[in-house]
């Protein structure tokens, strides 16, 4: 009988007050947690991208925080991006062409393998996961 070996990865976190200027600080985090990773860029701009929205559309823009957990396990990166919570359920938005924001999911929803959310109006995690391309 062959016995089942599970490999997990611990997972990498850090709490940002929920001022502008800490998006770039939770790029940074980003960044140095992964270090050199074909889904570096993908990662950065998605965690960016929802950290914006913990700010905009949530309790954490009134000085609140949010928390940014990144697991990277073989070819795989999960991150989740924590907030304060909000009434309102995080779905991408109506697509309008003449804005300048308002796009934040749909670019998690284009980029990420997939993508979801957990939480309520007391605290939510928008999480993605984002997936190596396998050798041809």
């Amino acid at each position: 009988m062959t016995e089942a070996v599970v490999l997990t990865a611990r997972p990498k976190r850090r709490c940002f007050p929920g001022r502008a200027d800490q998006i770039a600080r939770a790029r940074d985090f980003t960044r140095r947690v992964l270090g050199p990773c074909p889904l570096l860029d993908e990662a950065v701009l998605l965690v960016s991208e929802l950290a914006t929205n913990a700010l905009e559309h949530t309790k954490t823009g009134d000085g609140g925080q949010f928390e940014v957990t990144i697991c990277r396990c073989g070819t795989s990166l999960l991150i989740g991006v924590s907030d304060n919570g909000s009434e309102n359920i995080p779905k991408p938005g109506l697509l309008d062409l003449e804005s300048e924001t308002g796009r934040g999911l749909e670019v998690v929803e284009l980029i990420a393998e997939r993508w979801g959310y957990c939480g309520d109006q007391h605290g939510c995690t928008v999480w993605f996961e984002l997936t190596e391309p396998q050798g041809e």
